[in-house]
């Protein structure tokens, strides 16, 4: 018991870290790094709830693929020399309210009562087939496939975008 609680405290404390890191560094490169970070420490977690499958889509689609592609248009931009659409300050201080918005949400969803419709409460534990292949395919290609395959094509349209900015950019 011991051991998957610290394991969860370092995988947590990782990502917390990395974001913290993301939210205040400058250079977009090292912002994207540490973004792969907080992915592969949510990675781990997923391997302690026993959803390897998961973890290994994680690594491969966000911390393999997508960040590919974030870096490929951050290099392809060429942005470091431009102004910043926020300050800093302003940058800062949306951060911080969006940190204390998702920790007043973290803390009803931990306080508050898990209650089942029956009037019981909800059970703690996973369903066994929680991570697997099939279960995850029967969600994305049924309840999730529309905002699944909108995501898929807001992608190709910001790598198009950033293709076009680049060539009239540069050519």
């Amino acid at each position: 018991m011991l051991i998957p609680a610290f394991l969860f405290a370092m995988f947590a404390g990782v990502a917390i870290g990395c974001a913290v890191g993301m939210v205040f560094h400058r250079n977009p490169v090292h912002c994207a790094l540490l973004l792969v970070g907080v992915l592969l420490s949510i990675s781990g977690l997923f391997i302690l709830l026993n959803a390897s499958f998961l973890a290994a889509l994680q690594v491969l689609v966000y911390a393999g693929a997508i960040m590919v592609l974030f870096l490929f248009v951050l290099m392809l931009l060429n942005i470091r020399g431009e102004s910043p659409l926020l300050t800093r300050g302003a940058a800062k201080g949306f951060g911080i309210l969006f940190a204390i918005v998702v920790f007043v949400e973290l803390l009803w969803t931990v306080l508050s009562p898990q209650v089942e419709p029956g009037g019981m409460a909800a059970s703690p534990s996973v369903p066994r087939s929680f991570g697997s292949p099939a279960a995850i395919g029967r969600v994305l290609y049924t309840v999730w496939l529309y905002p699944f395959e909108i995501t898929s094509i807001l992608l190709l349209i910001a790598v198009i975008g950033a293709v076009v900015l680049a060539k009239r950019k540069f050519g």
